[in-house]
């Protein structure tokens, strides 16, 4: 028999067999049998079987699963900040270093090292590391939702290894202070990434002054030049986004002076100052999604740098 024919009676035979199926729950109720136009007049195939509810160790190979894909996603940037790390410790650990140990370094008070400046500096680069990180997985992966908490995580973990190399260090120490704000840090970022539209209303900046950009090697020494702040950005709220308060910021902050060693030589006092102020949004100068490369990263760096000049702090 020819294969076309073939082909028919089983079309046939599926057809009826619909039919029949449709038919039987209304064989009690014969007027209120359906129209022959009301009948499917083809099936493609058995019914898809229905979808079992998903289990609790199903559910969890799946997150872990994409967990490994977002890591995955940013390996090599993983491995180059690390590498990073290791090379600016690694004379000092293999060089004068010992025995791991801990260092009690305090926080903003007026006997500590830097006024808590180095406090804040460890807290934003933690920040800015986690941000950047989700940033990379969430456009990678296409999936946000949970990439805060995997830029978080890797972010926390790669400060918590150069932590520990510290603490094999002579000069510093593992130091718990310096954990918090690590994890503060990270933390800052979940939320701020986390909540829809935060992102768009809050920012945490080092403001630093670009003529001493490489005259001062030691951190200690740069950090008398910083200030660290939160900006809220008015344009981030509906109600001022499409007027000029768009280009308005609020400001909270703090800075310590007086701890350098070039400060101390010319007998500066000590200060400590926790200031507000209005600043300037230079973000609003560029487009809303800017579509080059370089402008994108140059918008981007605005979340986290405070140009000079372009704030005035009470």
């Amino acid at each position: 028999m020819p294969v076309r024919y073939l082909a028919r009676m089983k079309r046939f035979f599926r057809l009826v067999s619909a039919s029949l199926i449709a038919l039987a729950p209304l064989s009690a109720h014969a007027s209120q049998a359906p129209e022959l136009a009301d009948l499917p007049t083809e099936v493609e195939g058995p019914p898809a079987p229905a979808t079992e509810p998903v289990s609790a160790q199903e559910e969890g190979l799946e997150a872990s699963a994409s967990f490994g894909d977002q890591i995955e996603s940013v390996r090599w940037e993983v491995l180059a900040v690390g590498a990073a790390m290791t090379a600016t410790r690694v004379k000092d650990v293999t060089k004068g270093g010992g025995a791991f140990h801990f260092k009690n370094e305090g926080w903003f008070g007026r006997n500590t090292e830097s006024l808590g400046m180095d406090k804040l500096h460890h807290g934003w680069k933690t920040y800015v590391l986690t941000d950047v990180l989700q940033s990379m997985i969430a456009n990678r992966t296409g999936n946000p939702r949970k990439a805060a908490w995997t830029g978080a995580a890797l972010g926390l973990g790669i400060m918590t290894y150069a932590e520990v190399l510290d603490g094999f260090t002579a000069r510093t120490g593992f130091s718990n202070q310096d954990m918090v704000v690590h994890v503060a840090g990270a933390g800052l970022s979940i939320v701020r990434n986390a909540v829809p539209g935060l992102r768009d209303k809050i920012d945490f900046r080092m403001e630093l002054k670009p003529q001493n950009l490489g005259s001062r090697l030691r951190l200690i020494e740069q950090l008398a030049d910083r200030k660290y702040l939160i900006a809220t950005q008015l344009a981030g709220f509906k109600r001022f986004k499409n007027t000029p308060w768009r280009y308005a910021e609020v400001h909270v902050g703090y800075f310590g002076r007086g701890f350098s060693q070039g400060e101390r030589a010319r007998g500066d006092p000590l200060r400590r100052k926790l200031y507000v102020g209005v600043g300037f949004n230079i973000q609003q100068l560029f487009a809303e999604k800017p579509k080059s490369r370089v402008e994108r990263l140059a918008k981007g760096a605005f979340d986290y740098i405070q140009l000079p000049w372009t704030a005035i702090h009470y």
